[in-house]
């Protein structure tokens, strides 16, 4: 009979660890629930990012040394980002008229500067950093049309979304 009641106490204290175990696993998935949704809320603003809405308007001293006072496409792409690579060939047919540059972020470049071969301008390394950061993009691609001064007069996330400059002289 006391080998019966070791059992059941031996029994009784793993069903409880089990059970601490149990609601500690629950807990922490609660947590992590609640890191996610403040993760997908934040995912969703920048979701609805609207370069036309955020950049145009402003000027840009940095974009006009890049445009060499003319008025000019300006497109930035990414290395890791799999539409920028999609938009590069559309990108390449619209500016082989017009004069535009292409700022290509992130390492290694060569890649998608590769895929850009035939845009007069491409920037690339420390140069397209800091021109990221001056015109404060935050989604990728990001194509802008600059007058002669960096001013952005049109912004857009699709090739087909900027109306073609003229040509460059």
């Amino acid at each position: 009979m006391a080998f019966v009641v070791v059992a059941l106490v031996l029994l009784t204290a793993l069903c409880l660890v089990l059970l601490v175990l149990v609601l500690a696993v629950l807990r922490r998935l609660r947590e992590h629930e609640s890191r996610f949704e403040r993760l997908a809320a934040s995912a969703g603003a920048m979701g609805g990012h609207d370069p036309a809405a955020d950049l145009v308007g402003r000027r840009v001293p940095e974009l006009a040394e890049h445009t060499g006072g003319s008025p000019r496409t300006v497109g930035f792409f990414s290395v890791g980002c799999e539409a920028c690579h999609e938009q590069a060939p559309e990108f390449v047919a619209s500016a082989a008229a017009t004069g535009a540059s292409a700022i290509v972020v992130g390492a290694p470049a060569e890649e998608l500067a590769g895929l850009l071969e035939g845009v007069p301008t491409v920037v690339t390394g420390a140069e397209s950093e800091k021109l990221m950061k001056a015109v404060d993009i935050k989604a990728f691609p990001t194509f802008l049309q600059v007058d002669g001064e960096g001013l952005i007069v049109r912004a857009g996330i699709a090739v087909a979304e900027l109306p073609a400059p003229a040509p460059a002289r």
